[in-house]
């Protein structure tokens, strides 16, 4: 398997913004918080921003021109988990990527693509969801089943644990989160996207044929603690900004960092964030030279609302002329 390092650039961390709360006008169930507590996926269409939880059925809608109005609850998958905290840990899909799929027959507009992570039984599902001509939902959610992929990338990573997924190209890149080749930290795994479109047209099942490619990456550590792939985003056709973070044994979090990575697979950018926040999903923009992101954050606390957050770094202005 190809293998790839970096390290984190020697620069302050990047400052990150408050934009709200991700309060709900409703819980998802009686006797569960009003508010998004885990969240590990943000895309942004439009005016909408869409937010999954790890331990939800459901997909978070909020109106960014409506800051101060509590987002609202739209369901993404079948069933019911239990009100138990550890119960309902051991019971949840995992939701832990989401991101935007080009248009494809049947889907105009484009969808958003929800993936569970495959770290256990159950988190092997997920979701298409058809998007409308202003970036709204369109339709109700369609079960995906992850199973037939998620055995075959078994056989090669030894803790499977699927944290975000991006279109680049003609592929749909997955990220892994650790484990496999040498105990690499993070995995990056190609996807035909052809061949994903096809089936999310025709039996919503992602099969073993495919996958194209996997590629091994070290992120280096943060307090001797690795870095390990939390989500992914596209920018301009010619990049992925992806975030990391640095989670030791006991649990502790020790930082996150923001990086992207290139058509080629190498890493561009490693830059740290703002130490209070575990950083778990990322969506990002270019205009006039800055890279703009929102962040999502798990705090590992279900009574507080997970925030939405949003910063800005330079780059390369090549990126957005080309993009």
């Amino acid at each position: 398997m190809d293998r790839r390092e970096a390290e984190c650039e020697d620069l302050p961390p990047l400052e990150l913004r408050t934009v709200r709360e991700l309060t709900l006008d409703e819980p998802s169930h009686e006797g569960r918080p009003a508010h998004v507590s885990a969240g590990s996926g943000v895309v942004r269409r439009g005016d909408f921003a869409y937010v999954i939880g790890d331990d939800e059925l459901f997909l978070a809608v909020f109106r960014l021109s409506a800051a101060g109005e509590p987002g609202t609850l739209q369901r993404a998958l079948a069933g019911d988990l239990p009100l138990d905290h550890g119960a309902r840990t051991e019971a949840k899909p995992d939701l832990e990527a989401l991101t935007v799929l080009p248009p494809f027959a049947g889907h105009p507009y484009g969808a958003l693509l929800g993936l569970g992570s495959g770290s256990g039984p159950g988190r092997d599902r997920g979701f298409v969801w058809a998007l409308d001509a202003h970036g709204g939902l369109r339709g109700e959610a369609r079960e995906v089943d992850l199973a037939p992929l998620y055995g075959l990338l078994s056989e090669t990573i030894e803790h499977l644990n699927v944290e975000g997924a991006a279109v680049m190209g003609d592929r749909l890149w997955l990220l892994q989160r650790g484990g496999g080749a040498e105990h690499a930290a993070g995995i990056v795994a190609e996807l035909d996207l052809a061949d994903v479109m096809a089936s999310l047209r025709d039996d919503h099942r992602l099969d073993r044929h495919e996958l194209a490619a996997l590629r091994a990456y070290d992120l280096g550590t943060l307090d001797g603690v690795p870095l390990t792939f939390s989500d992914a985003t596209p920018v301009a056709d010619e990049v992925l900004v992806f975030t990391a973070s640095a989670e030791a044994e006991d649990g502790s979090i020790r930082g996150s960092v923001v990086g992207t990575l290139g058509t080629d697979g190498d890493v561009q950018r490693l830059r740290t964030i703002d130490r209070r926040y575990k950083v778990e999903g990322v969506h990002a923009t270019i205009d006039t030279g800055v890279m703009d992101f929102l962040f999502v954050c798990d705090q590992d606390d279900p009574g507080t609302p997970s925030p939405l957050l949003s910063a800005a770094m330079p780059v390369d202005g090549a990126l957005e002329r080309d993009g």
